[in-house]
């Protein structure tokens, strides 16, 4: 993914980038929505100075394991948790639709903070930060 925006702040090698709205910025979750902007944090490897415009690159592996995380996971922890507890519903005697409705919404629940985790041991490594690739 590559979206071009305005750096508004420097600290270090790392810029906060300013850019207009657009379909696929809505979609990603990355970026802060602020009326009709989004701002990013990046990673500084053209050297750019407040007010410069650069291309902003987010690998599309990257991307798409960013979103898999965000939005699949807690869904498949929400299905886990509802087969498991319609199965259990079933063996135990309870209502196996309600029971299974429980539990999902607490596979779900539980699939934030391990999320949570997961893109902090990720951040460590800068694997979801864009990167601004050049100047335009």
């Amino acid at each position: 993914m590559k979206e071009i925006g305005q750096v508004i702040e420097k600290n270090g090698k790392i810029l906060k980038i300013k850019f207009s709205s657009s379909e696929a910025c809505h979609s990603c979750g990355l970026c802060k929505v602020d009326e009709d902007n989004l701002t990013l944090n990046a990673i500084d490897e053209c050297n750019a100075n407040l007010g410069d415009f650069v291309v902003v690159e987010v690998e599309r592996k990257d991307f798409f394991q960013a979103t898999f995380l965000i939005y699949l996971f807690p869904l498949i922890a929400f299905i886990l948790g509802v087969i498991l507890g319609y199965l259990t519903g079933e063996r135990y005697n309870f209502d196996p639709q309600l029971l299974g409705f429980i539990i999902g919404l607490l596979f779900t629940l539980m699939s934030y903070p391990l999320i949570r985790l997961i893109y902090k041991r990720l951040s460590k490594k800068q694997k979801f930060i864009p990167v601004a690739k050049k100047i335009v």
